[in-house]
């Protein structure tokens, strides 16, 4: 059986030679190479370099690994030039680009939820942004979102910036801050604001020009907070329930005794 690797190699798809991705996917994906799994890769290739165009007969070459690959699996690719090929019955190619809500909603309608996403698309962040934020919720329980060549990130053609690599409009530091949703149930911040995917995410895993998020229900409390407030335990809990019940009863025992004065004065 064909490894993602030599799938790449045969097809000419850059996931191998321009990019080491392969090794990577084989280790997310393998598991399920015999399910009749369901994938998005956007971006399908075949682009006129220094043109500025992609010739709408050229490119697929993912797209074939995968329908290799996953020989139960449906593939859906999305593009934003038109594209005229066919790779058979089990691929559906889409038109239209990653931040458009019509374009990534057109995908839905047919293919419901996917197991991979694979975002192979413009790398500008205001892209990724947008088509991560509204196809997570499409990604299903245990899958895995892949964003390819985060060297966008430091390269200003891209919207990157390796001047200030603090900036925060980056594909890098856009999912650096995933780390800490990730870990929302540890913020000592009662007022942190939890979305949708701290909610549902339980891994995130930086690559050489690659970034890899799965998509899992994040259900693990903190050992330390509550409710994102910190509690004082031990000795020192047990101290302040008491010092609570004295001053309790110190106060039921002086309003008992204010009650007698004014009954005897009442006399």
């Amino acid at each position: 059986m064909p490894n993602i690797k030599s799938l790449a190699i045969k097809y000419n798809s850059d996931k191998h030679g321009s990019h080491f991705y392969t090794d990577i996917y084989e280790h997310y994906m393998s598991p399920k190479k015999n399910k009749p799994i369901t994938i998005l890769e956007i971006g399908i290739g075949g682009y006129v370099h220094g043109k500025g165009y992609s010739d709408m007969y050229a490119g697929g070459e993912s797209l074939k690994v995968w329908r290799d690959y996953f020989k139960k699996g449906k593939i859906a690719g999305l593009d934003i030039f038109k594209k005229k090929i066919n790779l058979g019955s089990r691929v559906k190619i889409f038109h239209g680009s990653q931040n458009s809500g019509d374009a990534l909603s057109k995908i839905i309608m047919q293919f419901k939820k996917f197991d991979f996403i694979v975002d192979d698309g413009s790398h500008n962040y205001k892209d990724v942004k947008f088509s991560f934020e509204y196809l997570y919720n499409h990604l299903k329980e245990g899958g895995y979102y892949f964003i390819e060549d985060t060297q966008s990130s430091y390269i200003r053609e891209f919207g990157g910036d390796g001047a200030n690599l603090d900036n925060k409009k980056t594909v890098v530091n856009y999912f650096k801050e995933v780390i800490d949703k990730i870990n929302y149930q540890e913020i000592e911040n009662p007022y942190y604001k939890v979305d949708n995917i701290a909610k549902n995410t339980t891994e995130i895993h930086f690559y050489h020009n690659m970034i890899v998020i799965k998509k899992k229900k994040n259900l693990e409390k903190s050992n330390i907070l509550i409710n994102n407030r910190r509690l004082v335990g031990g000795a020192s809990f047990v101290k302040i329930r008491k010092f609570i019940k004295n001053t309790k009863y110190f106060f039921l025992n002086l309003k008992a005794k204010v009650n007698s004065l004014l009954n005897y004065i009442k006399i």
